[in-house]
């Protein structure tokens, strides 16, 4: 029973891997040419992100800040 559950996270952390090279791969191809302000999962701050391939860009400026909040 153990060795099952043991299988099935090495299976899964596998394929988080082989997903979170796929992300990076579309995110690195991608040129970023419009941006939207988001909170950072879990926490209270505002970042800027790309809008169509969701990478973090950096943090956003006055102006972008208030726009959201507008």
């Amino acid at each position: 029973m153990e060795d099952d559950k043991r299988q099935k996270i090495n299976s899964l952390d596998s394929k988080i891997k082989e997903l979170s090279k796929e992300k990076e791969s579309i995110q690195g191809s991608c040129s970023h040419k419009t941006t939207k302000v988001k909170f950072e999962t879990g926490t209270n701050t505002m970042k800027l992100y790309c809008a169509e391939c969701d990478k973090e860009i950096g943090y956003p400026k006055k102006e972008q800040i208030d726009e959201f909040l507008g």
